[in-house]
């Protein structure tokens, strides 16, 4: 690569916008342990349904038809998880699609099963019940700290009837 053609790469690397944090991210960003809190700034239409998936979790697990649709949209996109990010699957009502969101792991882990919440949490208040898919309208967004680690944990899910 010639030197005029190096020097106008940089200029437009160095000019380039830095990653806009999408408003899931930033609200994550802000919440501490221990709450229940509902999603906000999200502009979803009713019926949407989010689905998070763990670092290195590929698929959603069961044989719902959601699960087949989100697994056919990632086997598709041939998406592999790691160790750095979570993601979390956008199910929109028909005709609309699916897309997914990426996430750095940051300073805290998705936990997206009751059972590893459970083992996991320092607590879970009776009142959140986590799933795997939840529709956008009653999502809520527990933040809890791990009883091994202590890096703050997150779990999607809904808040049970009293």
């Amino acid at each position: 690569m010639n030197k005029a053609k190096l020097s106008l790469l940089l200029l437009v690397v160095a000019g380039a916008p830095a990653h806009a944090q999408h408003p899931l991210e930033r609200q994550l960003a802000q919440l501490k342990p221990i709450a229940i809190l509902p999603l906000e700034g999200l502009e979803w239409p009713a019926g949407t349904l989010l689905c998070p998936l763990t670092p290195y979790q590929n698929a959603l697990p069961g044989a719902s038809t959601t699960a087949q649709r989100v697994n056919a949209f990632l086997e598709k996109k041939q998406f592999r998880g790691d160790e750095g990010h979570w993601s979390l699957v956008v199910v929109k009502p028909a005709p609309a699609g699916i897309e997914q969101l990426l996430f750095k792991r940051n300073k805290y882990d998705v936990v997206t099963s009751p059972e590893q919440l459970s083992k996991a949490a320092d607590s879970v208040p009776a009142t959140f019940e986590p799933k795997e898919c939840v529709e956008v309208q009653e999502a809520r967004i527990l933040v809890t700290r791990s009883r091994a680690s202590h890096r703050t944990l997150i779990s999607f899910g809904a808040e049970k009837l009293r």
